[in-house]
């Protein structure tokens, strides 16, 4: 599933803190990453400190699927 010019979801998470934390995994092993709020989850809203119904998509670069799947367990 491709997204946005050359970048795809790795994985999507009920809230945005459990993204972030995910996305410090990817940038401990230098993969690129984006988080995509899916409407505007804000950092005072319930997506931040707990669950949305839309999700939180972490994208990567295409290239970059197999080894961010390796580093965030998914594979």
């Amino acid at each position: 599933m491709s997204a946005d010019g050359g970048w795809t979801v790795v994985a999507t998470y009920n809230s945005l803190y459990e993204a972030e934390m995910a996305g410090g995994r990817l940038d401990s092993v230098a993969i690129p990453h984006r988080i995509d709020q899916r409407g505007g989850v804000g950092l005072y809203g319930p997506g931040h400190g707990g669950r949305t119904v839309r999700g939180v998509a972490l994208l990567v670069p295409v290239a970059s699927i197999d080894a961010a799947r390796e580093a965030l367990d998914l594979a």
